[in-house]
């Protein structure tokens, strides 16, 4: 976009979208924050309930993923914990399996497969080799 007359263009140094109002050295606190949270209780598995307490939405955390290395980190070891205690909780029964099934395929993108077995044998020739017994029953009768 074109600065208008009399203004000092925009994007001067290739920096644009919205101003950026957390810092690197904000996010690294984040990031351990978001590492003593995680371990100050076995129950503290759910991110949004981090986010909750400190504020934010828990949409944020997409970009400080993105932004910082040592948040990537934490969140990596944040989603580990995440998988482990649903894995745990799910063969234990502590937690409802399709409860467990639904967070770990929507978030970590584990999916149950079921095979599947035809049983009938529906090939052209076993169809025409049938209809021709059939037609020879008619016949014969």
């Amino acid at each position: 976009m074109v600065a208008p007359r009399g203004h000092q263009p925009y994007n001067i140094f290739g920096e644009g979208g919205r101003p950026k109002i957390y810092t690197q050295e904000m996010i690294e606190s984040e990031a351990d924050a978001l590492l003593d949270w995680l371990w100050q209780d076995e129950k503290n598995f759910f991110i949004e309930d981090f986010c909750l307490s400190r504020g934010y939405s828990y949409k944020r955390l997409n970009e400080w993923v993105k932004a910082n290395e040592k948040f990537s980190e934490a969140y990596d070891m944040f989603k580990t914990k995440q998988r482990v205690v649903l894995y745990k909780g799910g063969i234990s029964k502590k937690f409802g399996y399709p409860m467990c099934a639904l967070i770990l395929s929507h978030d970590h993108g584990i999916h149950q497969k079921s095979e599947q077995k035809v049983t009938a044998d529906l090939s052209a020739k076993s169809l025409l080799d049938e209809i021709m017994d059939q037609s020879r029953d008619l016949v014969c009768e």
